[in-house]
């Protein structure tokens, strides 16, 4: 509740003030990895850089770029800290829409300053401690634990599990009449595409959040229309803890928060001007257990211009540029978002990169590179998961590849399906 406190309050500092802030992390972050994380001492020692020449976020284009696949390669020990106790990490793995698995390991020192940072958002848009919310999880297991401050009724939420179909969501929102519901771009559409063909008129939310995955034009106007309600974009990752930047009610762009990361929007590797198209890098400015500095997200935004008329000191970024992602259609009709593949494939130890492609109702093409252990062992494991994910009748074909061909030029996509539900 403190940090949440003080994450209300720095939203108003002045530009200044909140570049200071960005300075002095900085500052003490870069001279703990610097001591205690040798794949960072080892970055600065082949530049030449020693903490003493990073005075600020000014000074940060001199430590050199690094990509999921730089940490995915390197030893667990030295990404991390030395001296911490890693049995006592959460562990979480992501790939995003890229593909490429990636373990993230935290201590709750490293977390507690940045989980608010969704709070302050979505209470920018209306929605209060004693607000009911509900929250979808690419799990079957869904439920968690109640914390203490939903015994004295604030902060009180649902999760569900977007493995479930519609149907069973809408019952369970039903029941539950919350205020705000966050999910994944894609989940949110199919619950508002069901409800629209449906004809469902009592499904209202005055706040709906959605994240991973691109919100365009038409997904906005479809979950706006379905629910009745305000849509808040929210771009967040599990490198960076938290929020990077989300939606403001008042401004029309998506406000950075510096108090938390550092974003760089780089065009040729220099800094892109207001109104280009910029590659996201990322300085997570609160992770100390396993730190990312000057990380390449994979995505890209186009920068923005002005001051923020609501008052607040985060800069705007004008549109962020996502990766489009494809729903998988199962035979009977149903489709399945990728956050569930994404589940399955991360946690298969030995997985490097993959993607999934459908080019039909009954087979899935599953392309993976081995980092690590047995070819067949990983084949094997790989299609037990997807198997648990598929209807009767569909298999899973795994090919092991030295690499994955992509298209440089379009959107990384790890699952792509040239199956549409609606010509079913």
């Amino acid at each position: 509740m403190l940090n949440l406190s003080l994450l209300l309050r720095s939203q108003w500092f002045r530009p200044d003030r909140l570049r200071r802030i960005q300075d002095e992390k900085l500052r003490k972050l870069v001279g703990f990895v610097y001591r205690r994380v040798p794949f960072y001492r080892s970055r600065f020692e082949s530049v030449g850089l020693v903490p003493s020449d990073i005075r600020g976020i000014d000074d940060l284009y001199k430590i050199p770029l690094i990509t999921k696949q730089d940490l995915q390669q390197a030893e667990l020990r030295d990404v991390t800290a030395s001296g911490t106790d890693l049995s006592r990490c959460y562990r979480s793995r992501t790939s995003g829409s890229t593909g490429v698995p990636l373990e993230i390991l935290t201590l709750p020192s490293d977390r507690a300053a940045l989980h608010p940072s969704y709070l302050r958002a979505y209470m920018a848009w209306g929605y209060r401690p004693w607000h009911r919310a509900a929250s979808f999880h690419a799990r079957s297991e869904a439920l968690s634990s109640r914390s203490w401050y939903e015994n004295i009724g604030i902060f009180r939420r649902r999760n569900l599990s977007s493995l479930d179909p519609p149907d069973r969501w809408i019952k369970k929102l039903r029941r539950w009449k919350p205020f705000h519901v966050h999910g994944y771009v894609l989940t949110l559409k199919l619950l508002a595409e069901t409800v629209m063909q449906e004809g469902i008129e009592d499904l209202h939310f005055p706040v709906v959040s959605s994240t991973s995955g691109l919100l365009d034009k038409n997904a906005r106007q479809l979950i706006r229309s379905a629910f009745q309600t305000s849509l808040i974009d929210i771009y967040g990752s599990e490198e960076a803890g938290s929020v990077i930047a989300w939606e403001c009610p008042t401004c029309s762009s998506y406000h950075v928060n510096t108090d938390c990361v550092v974003l760089e929007l780089l065009r040729e590797g220099k800094p892109a001007a207001p109104g280009e198209e910029g590659e996201i890098v990322i300085t997570n400015l609160n992770y100390y257990t396993m730190p990312f500095i000057r990380y390449e997200q994979g995505d890209r935004a186009v920068a923005g211009s002005g001051e923020p008329i609501c008052g607040r000191g985060f800069p705007l970024i004008r549109k962020i540029l996502g990766r489009a992602g494809d729903y998988i259609v199962l035979p009977s009709g149903r489709k399945l978002t990728p956050h569930p593949f994404f589940l399955a494939l991360d946690h298969v130890l030995g997985v490097g990169e993959w993607r999934i492609t459908q080019e039909s109702l009954t087979e899935i093409h599953v392309e993976v590179t081995l980092s690590k252990g047995n070819a067949e062992e990983l084949k094997r494991e790989v299609n037990t998961r997807l198997q648990g994910l598929l209807e009767p009748g569909m298999v899973a074909k795994v090919s092991i590849r030295e690499s994955i061909r992509r298209d440089p030029s379009q959107k990384l996509r790890s699952v792509v399906s040239h199956i549409s539900a609606e010509s079913l």
